[in-house]
């Protein structure tokens, strides 16, 4: 007697266990349905702005180049102002010496 209670308390734990399972399963199912409709509707929005990240890119891409040779040529120009600047300093130097030896 005691062993037919026994598999009938497992056998009715066992239902509640499939049913708790079945629950889970129904509202998983509901939020994936909800997240399917939520994409159908963001879908054409997407879309659009990965074309405009695309558009984004592309000019950068087409920016770089001139980006990288303005950098360049503002580089050059410093070096260039610092050996002037060198260059004038001993020139000045050297002018300062010839001078001072005559007097």
């Amino acid at each position: 007697m005691i062993f037919y209670f026994l598999i009938s308390i497992v056998f009715i734990a066992e239902i509640i266990i499939a049913l708790a399972l079945i629950l889970s399963l129904i509202k998983v199912d509901k939020l994936f349905i909800n997240f399917n409709e939520f994409l159908s509707d963001v879908k054409p929005e997407l879309k659009e702005l990965l074309r405009t990240v695309r558009q984004i890119s592309e000019k950068i891409a087409e920016a770089a180049p001139l980006i990288v040779k303005k950098v360049k040529s503002i580089v050059y120009n410093m070096i260039m102002g610092q050996i002037k600047s060198i260059v004038g300093g001993l020139t000045f130097f050297l002018v300062k010496t010839e001078v001072e030896k005559h007097i």
